[in-house]
């Protein structure tokens, strides 16, 4: 075997797109970003949320994300996410059947992000038709 040359390889770090508000969806959770929490007043203070589905042509387009205080017989409890124990920025809502119920199977190996805007006081949509 030859002599090892070796070559400095030439790359960049891309900057993070930490202040951008996306959902990451799949594999059997739904992960908010800080920024998407930001949208929320006072977001850490809930601790479930309801899903509803909005429909365009008879098809799932967004998912909506309705934020409690309080459980609900349809209600999903929220997570909210740690880093070396410590609370970090961001919430996971973790439930197969939602991904399912809104993909089918096709979202078990693979997560996606997705970009969410608020549409009430509290109340979030994330556009599953789109991707970030």
């Amino acid at each position: 075997m030859g002599e090892v040359k070796w070559k400095q390889v030439n790359v960049k770090q891309i900057p993070r797109r930490g202040s951008e508000a996306f959902a990451r969806v799949g594999q059997g959770h739904i992960s908010l970003s800080a920024t998407a929490c930001s949208m929320i007043e006072d977001v850490y203070d809930y601790g479930y949320v309801e899903v509803h589905c909005g429909m365009v042509n008879n098809n799932a387009a967004r998912i909506g994300l309705r934020f409690n205080k309080a459980e609900s017989p349809n209600s999903l409890r929220l997570m909210r996410r740690k880093y070396k124990d410590k609370f970090v920025g961001g919430l996971d809502i973790t439930s197969r059947a939602l991904i399912t119920e809104f993909f089918g199977k096709s979202r078990d190996n693979i997560s996606k992000r997705h970009p969410v805007e608020k549409i009430e006081s509290n109340m979030i949509s994330i556009d599953i038709t789109k991707e970030i």
